[in-house]
């Protein structure tokens, strides 16, 4: 056995990198598209986002919608989100040296996660000439997070994964004719992240308890660049028709490892390292329509595909160790979703919609951080004009998930000689409801 600590202390790098890895793929899966920007848009469940164009928002949506807008505009809220996930166990067991390298059952309760997250946004449009506007948008594209009980029985994929972002988007839009109007802009975005998970001990007898975990824990941020662009098309009175792509981006994340809490023979990895990951968003295409079926009603309509296929892997690089590559094979995701807005009287505007989303993630990847499924939206909300400059915007969304599972085994310390696996077998119960308010100012 003491040959075998030995051989561990030597790829203490490699555990490093090991465990950077397992927790990187948190803060990916983490990185969904958050689909509340906005109290208007969240009434609707999103139908017809790059083509309401009636209110600043456009500038995130589609800034070619700031043509219609003929007085500067600016709007900030919140849109709070609610989450409950439940996560029950279905007879999960490790195998490692501590066990005979034979699956044993390990204690851990059920996992539960129940977080309120506020998220708020703004944006400004106004009019530089005839034929000209600009728009900034600063909203929070991606993010959310979970944190779980140290003692439940997934702690070995995910305690706290915690990821957020800020995007910075200053855009133009040119009219170019009465039918046609093109907009874009840059994207600065901020991602900071903070993710923990438990690190079974192998030489535990019996295996693997709470007093003897160790502790990992990954904390990194970034600055990066994208862009956005689109185009809005009125081919008759009360048509439109907008376009918007959301281009890639790649945060590359200065991070620092730390692992804490082993002790006996373990206690040599107790420490932290300087790490290096990839985060990479995916590019969004977003198709709307918006139609005046009559001076009260307005029927809109969206569909969106989100380029998820781009991260297909994890890779986390340690000066002096080789890079340490996990797949995840996401692939390419797509939604649609139905509107209806109505015109009550001068005061208020009614709206509601339903919307479907397909899920990025594959079963066998499946993981406690962002245990994600398809879902349907159903989105309800109002306006209430309280004066000829404001405007008070509030919106409800309920979240109904698809039931799905968690089915997966996490490899620790391979190559060290205490080569350990984790076998996670769980049923998800998700909930998920969003309520939101945003004041609008008309200069």
């Amino acid at each position: 056995m003491l040959k075998t600590i030995e051989r561990a202390r030597a790829a203490g790098g490699v555990l490093f990198a090991i465990v950077a890895a397992c927790t990187a793929i948190n803060a990916h899966a983490t990185g969904f598209y958050i689909r509340a920007k906005g109290a208007s848009g969240l009434g609707l469940a999103g139908a017809g986002d790059p083509a309401r164009a009636n209110d600043a928002s456009t500038a995130f949506f589609n800034p070619a919608g700031m043509t219609l807008i003929d007085k500067p505009m600016a709007q900030g809220g919140f849109d709070v989100i609610a989450i409950d996930t439940k996560i029950s166990s279905l007879g999960s067991s490790a195998t490692t040296p501590g066990t005979g390298f034979v699956a044993a059952g390990y204690a851990g309760s059920d996992g539960r996660a129940r977080e309120i997250i506020p998220v708020p946004n703004f944006y400004y449009t106004r009019p530089l000439s005839n034929d000209l506007w600009l728009g900034l948008a600063v909203a929070a594209p991606f993010g959310l997070g979970l944190e779980y009980s140290r003692d439940w029985f997934g702690r070995y994929d995910s305690i706290k994964s915690q990821l957020k972002t800020v995007d910075f988007a200053p855009s133009l839009a040119w009219r170019v004719n009465p039918a046609w109007s093109v907009g874009g802009g840059i994207n600065v975005q901020y991602a900071d992240a903070t993710l923990t998970n438990a690190l079974p001990d192998p030489l535990n007898p019996g295996g693997p308890t709470v007093a003897t975990d160790g502790y990992a824990k990954l904390t990194g941020d970034s600055w990066a660049l994208g862009y956005n662009a689109g185009v809005l098309y009125q081919p008759a009175a009360g048509t439109r028709l907008g376009l918007h792509y959301r281009s890639k981006i790649k945060h590359r994340i200065d991070a620092e490892a730390t692992i804490a809490n082993f002790s006996g023979g373990m206690a040599v990895f107790n420490g932290t390292s300087a790490a290096k990951t990839d985060l990479n968003l995916p590019a969004i295409l977003s198709l709307g329509i918006a139609h005046e079926l009559t001076p009260a009603w307005t029927l809109l309509a969206q569909a969106q595909w989100f380029g998820w296929s781009d991260f297909n892997e994890i890779r986390v690089r340690i000066n002096g160790v080789p890079d340490n590559v996990r797949p995840q094979n996401f692939r390419d995701a797509h939604s649609v979703s139905l509107g209806a807005e109505y015109k009550a009287n001068r005061a208020w505007t009614l709206r509601g919609g339903v919307r479907i989303d397909k899920t990025p993630t594959v079963d066998a990847f499946r993981n406690s951080a962002i245990p994600d499924s398809d879902v349907n939206w159903y989105g309800v909300g109002a306006t209430y004009k309280t004066s000829e400059r404001w405007r008070l915007d509030v919106g409800v969304l309920h979240a109904q998930y698809k039931k799905s599972s968690l089915n997966l085994n996490a490899a620790f310390y391979a190559g060290t000689g205490l080569d350990s696996t984790v076998n996670l077998r769980g049923q998800i119960n998700n909930k998920v409801n969003v309520v939101s308010a945003a004041l609008r100012y008309h200069f």
